[in-house]
């Protein structure tokens, strides 16, 4: 069945694919078709009706829920409103929203992304897809279904380095056999330090790992993940909250930034990070590889 939502406006959906937020996203003539857990979700825009339309394989995907437009954007936006800089970025990512994205999916996508490209994380997480995941066909096109937990957890370390995983592919078997005794729907509820807590003990999670998980999959809107994008935004636009001197960070000074940047931006704290995101990446030029 094929729904169709007057959000057009509300969510831009090349904004908030392309904000580092998920990888396993397809834009194939200007319609996307995003892989969440074992669905295929495909989003299309209508430019004259201003509806976004949306269905799904195998299964039904609420994508309202999977868009978050049960956020109030208006009062969140507002609620963050601190500043220039984070004014300036709203205005000029409008529509960019955050995902409620599968946890399991969220966990190993951002276990792949630690220190390489977007690129890279995209390939390894696609060729995981490929070889463990369900084939799905929607609109004459084949994709692939993102693995369960116990499919990866069977998987043999070699298995899983034929992905291109590395030595994130002991990190990835970790994970896979620790979920299922990993009570998501309490983390969701439970503090952001108890939720952190419990993601951290993950071998292979680390801050900005955990953060991404609590912010993208588990609720927790405060969440304030620091990549090398985010630590550039800080040191250029806030830079009275630390002295990185683009020094990688230790675990303490990460812990220092992001909490003074929660107290900064508050409950929503999560959001101004993905606006900061999109901006620093668009605004600060540097030598580096720029798709991380």
């Amino acid at each position: 069945m094929v729904v169709k939502e007057s959000c057009y406006g509300i969510v831009n959906p090349k904004l908030t694919f392309e904000s580092g937020q998920i990888f396993l996203w397809y834009n194939i003539k200007d319609i996307y078709y995003i892989i969440h857990g074992s669905n295929v979700l495909k989003v299309s825009i209508d430019d004259t009706e201003h509806l976004i339309s949306y269905e799904s394989r195998p299964y039904s995907v609420d994508a309202a829920k999977f868009f978050r437009l049960d956020d109030d954007l208006d009062a969140i936006r507002h609620s963050i409103d601190k500043d220039k800089i984070i004014r300036e970025a709203m205005n000029e990512f409008n529509g960019l929203r955050l995902l409620r994205q599968e946890p399991f999916q969220c966990l190993v996508s951002f276990i792949c992304a630690t220190n390489t490209s977007i690129k890279h994380a995209t390939t390894m997480l696609n060729n995981l897809c490929r070889r463990f995941g369900k084939s799905v066909e929607l609109d004459g096109l084949v994709f692939h279904t993102f693995p369960e937990a116990k499919v990866l957890a069977n998987a043999s370390i070699s298995e899983l380095c034929s992905c291109s995983l590395g030595y994130r592919a002991r990190y990835v078997k970790h994970a896979s056999l620790e979920y299922p005794s990993i009570d998501i729907e309490y983390l969701k509820s439970a503090s952001y330090n108890e939720a952190k807590d419990r993601l951290l003990e993950i071998h292979g999670v680390g801050n900005k790992v955990a953060d991404c998980i609590l912010l993208f999959a588990l609720e927790h809107t405060e969440a304030f993940p620091i990549d090398v994008w985010i630590s550039r935004a800080v040191a250029s636009y806030y830079g009275r909250f630390a002295n990185i001197n683009g020094r990688k960070l230790s675990s303490r000074q990460y812990m220092q930034i992001a909490d003074a940047m929660r107290a900064y931006f508050g409950r929503y704290a999560g959001y101004a990070q993905q606006y900061l995101y999109c901006y620093a990446r668009r605004h600060l030029k540097y030598n580096n590889n720029n798709n991380k």
